[in-house]
């Protein structure tokens, strides 16, 4: 196996051949002209998406790219244009490459393979694992070492281009003096959402709006009114005896894995300050992971700590060496948080780069936290109940439908079950207003079940069968219809109010930014600006720059934010608000905790090593951004939107020949 990596540039040209005459006969034994859909399997497709100065990009190439990058996206595609924009970097590389004569030779490409096919006794793969290995990953051979000598010839470019950045010692000092103070902040986030809150539109507001978008407000298919009476499951489950013995029972029948209250985990987080920095952000996070699997796929909580110290750009968690602050618990309505991969994960092991609102996440799985019985049993109770609640429910709401087909009578059949149902009859018997298709109705919200349920009902008095509904069931009657029109004000006034809030309040949230800054003195009159607008000001405290602002989704941050607030003393604000997102900040500082300066050397190699590969990425960035606008400038950068959109489309299969 060495020898024929030792021989590689004398037989390149062979395999290449037998390679090439290979994919001829697959295409002329399996190749079937179709209509409406790819000729081929879209990951071995030749035809070309874009043309970079006479190096091509092949449709196969990049729906290979996308189907690895869409691994680290919960299930999600990723979207095939960022894809197509890496790729095209990558060619810009390799041109750029060639130009400076630092493409990597023959020799340094076999030398390269020699060490990446290693198998654990240090033996390398045999040639028919290392073919293989090559086409899963690039298609065929030649495409897979083309791909290891682009990355060589990168590298050898990156590091020409940058071979003079050097990092000052206070360019050093500043770095670990920003990550290490602590800040104890006031701030108002003024939102479109928050100040709709304080915004009631006059009818007349409501009825302009109205008029100038009519034509938004047809109503296109028929509205239903619905008269239903409710099974409440909630009330149900409330006079259902649960004893402690049922709770351990419960307890007994748990599996392992559900007898844990989460489990810990570290991170290292990188930041990806602009949308051109994502590949030298994710080069950088890959490299990360190679060396923290240097020694085999189980780390230890030690040597990711070491690198999380050094390497993240959390400065929270960075300094507790990644820790997160408490165990992580399985959460399936949340599937994008990138924490949630660790439930899956086993001790010691270490996540791939994971790309998430603008980082990429390097996460490692600690050990499981238990959960005993005693901190399991409130949580145990209310399963229990809810279980026991609809079962009981489901079989009172047939009931009560069966009842309701034959009297046709919501308060009759209310008043004979509301007892069952633990609630009274008024409260059992509900009315829905005039309502279509994809309404978001009252207590019920937008439930494709319940448009089933009711979509059977044609005339006045039919009964349809129980439907389940947020919180219960619904035993549906039909109280009136009206056909498709142009909609009245009354119809949509309701939906008018909310849509009309937030346009105002759009047009509202800078100006009133500013009042609130200009009102502000200090920090301690913030709170009295904000409410003087009807907004609240809020803390946050241990502030580090480097974490989001604020709460839930909505918190975020921006380099404009934190250089203020590093250049505040306590007692300032910020004289202009400042925009994060579709929010604008006004921010004061109540409290400064300068860096403890003895932890300064312990940390300065790793520091000075951190800023230099961001500084040389950055600078190689800037390089490529503008090798690629020159090409794009002389028109040598093509690309066939139509063949890209191929990948973004399910494949049909094609019909007869000659179909």
């Amino acid at each position: 196996m060495l020898k024929f990596f030792s021989r590689l540039e004398k037989t390149r040209n062979f395999f290449i051949l037998i390679f090439a005459i290979i994919m001829v006969a697959s295409l002329v034994l399996f190749y079937s002209p179709t209509r409406g859909g790819l000729a081929v399997s879209p990951a071995r497709s030749e035809e070309l998406v874009a043309n970079v100065n006479g190096e091509k990009i092949s449709l196969g190439e990049l729906y290979r790219q996308r189907e690895r990058y869409s691994q680290y996206t919960q299930g999600r595609a990723y979207p095939a244009n960022l894809v197509l924009r890496g790729l095209i970097d990558s060619r810009v590389t390799r041109l750029e490459a060639q130009r400076l004569g630092l493409t990597a030779s023959n020799a340094e490409v076999a030398a390269a393979l020699r060490e990446q096919l290693k198998n654990p006794d240090g033996t390398v793969v045999d040639q028919a694992r290392y073919e293989q290995y090559a086409i899963d990953q690039a298609g065929s051979v030649p495409a897979y070492e083309q791909q290891l000598r682009d990355s060589l010839s990168g590298d050898k470019l990156r590091a020409f281009i940058t071979s003079g950045v050097t990092v000052s010692e206070a360019d050093v000092l500043n770095d670990f003096q920003r990550k290490n103070t602590k800040f104890d902040l006031t701030y108002v986030a003024v939102t479109g959402d928050e100040l709709s809150k304080a915004i009631t539109p006059t009818d007349a507001e409501l009825h302009d709006y109205f008029e100038k978008n009519k034509a938004s407000y047809y109503i296109s298919e028929p509205q239903k009114k619905i008269k239903y009476l409710f099974v409440n499951t909630a009330k149900i489950g409330e006079k259902l005896p649960i004893s402690d013995a049922d709770l351990k029972a419960e307890y007994d029948k748990l599996p392992d894995d559900k007898k844990k209250a989460g489990v810990l985990g570290q991170e290292i987080v990188l930041r990806v300050p602009k949308p051109d920095f994502d590949s030298q952000v994710q080069e950088k996070a890959n490299q990360i992971v190679q060396r923290l699997k240097k020694d085999g796929e189980n780390v230890s909580e030690a040597a990711f700590a070491e690198i999380a110290k050094g390497q993240s750009e959390n400065a929270a968690s960075a300094s507790q060496g990644g820790k997160l602050k408490g165990p992580v618990r399985e959460n399936p309505n949340n599937p994008t948080d990138p924490y949630q991969r660790l439930i899956k994960m086993q001790p010691g092991e270490v996540s791939e780069p994971i790309s998430y609102k603008g980082s990429y996440f390097i996460l490692r799985r600690g050990e499981d936290v238990p959960k005993p019985f005693e901190d399991a049993k409130k949580e145990l109770e209310v399963s229990l109940r809810n279980r026991r609640a609809y079962a009981v429910a489901a079989e009172l709401a047939g009931k009560v439908a069966e009842t309701l087909k034959q009297n046709k009578d919501a308060a009759k059949t209310a008043q004979q079950f509301a007892v069952q149902a633990n609630t009274t009859p008024a409260d059992m018997v509900k009315e829905t207003a005039y309502i279509k298709t994809g309404d978001d109705v009252p207590n019920i919200g937008i439930s494709p079940q319940f448009e089933d349920g009711i979509k059977p009902l044609e005339n006045v008095g039919d009964v349809g069968d129980k439907i389940p509904v947020t919180n219960g069931f619904a035993i549906p009657i039909l109280a009136d219809k009206k056909e498709p029109r142009d909609a009245d004000f009354e119809d949509v006034k309701a939906q008018l109010i909310d849509v009309v809030k937030l346009d105002k309040a759009r047009g509202m949230t800078e100006e009133t930014a500013k009042q609130i800054a200009a009102g502000a003195s200090n920090a301690a009159g913030l709170s009295a600006a904000a409410s003087a607008k009807g907004l609240k000001a809020a803390d946050q405290k241990a502030f580090i720059l480097g974490s989001p602002l604020g709460q839930g989704t909505a918190a975020s941050t921006s380099d404009e934010l934190e250089n203020a607030i590093y250049s505040m003393k306590p007692g300032e604000t910020t004289k202009t608000p400042i925009k994060v997102g579709e929010s604008w900040y006004i921010v004061g500082v109540t409290g400064r905790t300068d860096a403890n300066m003895d932890d300064f050397a312990k940390q300065r190699d790793s520091l000075r090593e951190q800023i230099l590969m961001r500084k040389r990425g950055e600078i190689f960035a800037d390089y490529l951004a503008s090798a690629r606008q020159k090409l794009e400038a002389a028109g040598d950068i093509k690309i066939y939107n139509d063949v890209v959109a191929k990948i973004e489309e399910p494949t049909q299969p094609g019909g007869p020949e000659g179909e």
